[in-house]
C-alpha cells in the first residue's frame, strides 16, 4: 500500500500516454507545487456522476508548460502506473490523499503478436478512413502497452476509456480494442460512402453490363 496525492476528474489517464492539464484550484495548484519540488507523482482517477473509480493511473508531469501571475498552471503529464483505489484519506492535505494498491504489469509475449499486428493494422485503417489519406504508424515488438498507446491515441468514450484500463491483461486489451477498432472502421467506411454518394446529388452510378444496349442521347 501507498499514499499519494490524488486528482478525481473525469478523466482517463492510460500508462504511456501524454495529458495536457489546466491547474486552477487552489488545493491542487498546492498538490502540484509539492510534486514538482519532490519530482513525485499524483494518482488520477475517473470521477463523475457516476461516483469515483477504483482503478486510476499515475502521473507523471513532464513539463510545466506554463505558470500564470495568479498561480495557474499549465502542465503535461504522462500516464506512468495502474492502481487499484483502496481508500480516499481526509484532512492530511487540502487536497485528496489516496491509499493505493499498485496493480503488477505483465510482459507480454509471442502470443500476443498476432493479435498486436491486427490491433495495428485496423488502428491504421481506422486514422486513413478518418483523416482520408496513407499513414505510417510505426510501432515494432515487443508490443508492451500497445492496447494503453492504441486507446490514448483514439477518442473512445469515457466509460470505454475507464474499461479497457480496468482489463488485468494485455491480451484482454487487445481483443477490445481489436472489436473497438473493428467497429469504428465499419462506421467510418458507411459514412464515406454516404458522403460519396451525397456529393453526386444522391444519384448512384451504375456501371452497365456488356449486354446491356446503349442509353439512347437525350433529345
Amino acid at each position: 500500500m501507498a499514499d499519494i496525492p490524488l486528482f478525481p476528474l473525469n478523466v482517463v489517464l492510460m500508462p504511456g500516454t501524454p495529458l495536457p492539464l489546466h491547474i486552477f484550484e487552489e488545493r491542487y495548484k498546492q498538490m502540484v507545487n509539492e510534486c514538482l519540488e519532490t519530482g513525485s507523482e499524483f494518482g488520477m482517477v475517473l470521477s463523475d456522476e457516476s461516483g469515483t473509480r477504483e482503478v486510476g493511473c499515475t502521473a507523471r508531469i513532464v513539463e510545466l508548460v506554463q505558470r500564470f501571475e495568479d498561480g495557474r498552471m499549465l502542465i503535461l503529464v504522462e500516464g506512468s502506473r495502474r492502481f487499484r483505489l483502496r481508500n480516499i484519506l481526509s484532512g492530511r492535505r487540502p487536497y485528496y490523499v489516496g491509499e493505493v494498491e499498485y496493480l503488477a504489469e505483465e510482459t507480454p509475449g509471442d502470443e500476443v503478436t498476432g493479435l498486436a499486428e491486427e490491433c495495428i493494422a485496423l488502428l491504421e485503417r481506422v486514422v486513413e478512413i478518418a483523416t482520408e489519406g496513407e499513414v505510417d504508424i510505426e510501432v515494432e515488438p515487443p508490443y508492451r502497452n500497445l492496447s494503453f498507446a492504441i486507446a490514448g491515441r483514439i477518442e473512445f468514450e469515457t466509460e470505454v476509456r475507464q474499461q479497457i484500463l480496468e482489463l488485468p491483461s494485455e491480451r484482454e486489451r487487445l481483443e477490445k480494442l481489436k472489436q473497438l477498432l473493428t467497429e469504428a472502421a465499419d462506421r467510418l467506411e458507411k459514412t464515406r460512402k454516404i458522403r460519396e454518394i451525397a456529393e453526386t446529388n444522391g444519384h448512384i452510378r451504375r456501371r452497365p453490363s456488356p449486354d446491356e444496349p446503349p442509353t439512347p442521347p437525350e433529345e
